[in-house]
């Protein structure tokens, strides 16, 4: 299945490596982009892996999650694309994650 990224996982991606790499260094930082491509490409070949983690009843969109150890990719499966939309911290208030994916629903 075709792979796309919505431009919030997108910035989310380039804004987690970047922390990582200020914080820890670039060998942590390469860790962690290969184990959410590592995620991503398993989503790819086994499109439902991730746990369906949230349903938006006014677009009917379900999304599903891959944990990444302190990550999760969040995407949705949609005329047959997978469409990445949040590489999320699981550290953050899920609240948030649950209005960001009702925006995006709109989008699909």
């Amino acid at each position: 299945m075709n792979v796309r990224w919505s431009e919030r996982a997108a910035t989310e991606f380039a804004e987690t490596i970047a922390y990582i790499t200020r914080e820890f260094g670039q060998k942590s930082a390469q860790k962690v982009s290969n184990q959410i491509n590592n995620a991503i490409a398993n989503i790819s070949n086994f499109p439902e892996i991730g746990a369906v983690s949230f349903f938006c009843e006014e677009t009917e969109i379900e999304f599903r999650e891959l944990h990444s150890y302190l990550n999760s990719v969040v995407y949705a499966i949609h005329c047959d694309e997978i469409y990445i939309v949040s590489i999320w911290s699981n550290r953050q208030d899920r609240d948030d994650l649950y209005f960001a994916l009702r925006q995006e629903s709109k989008d699909l």
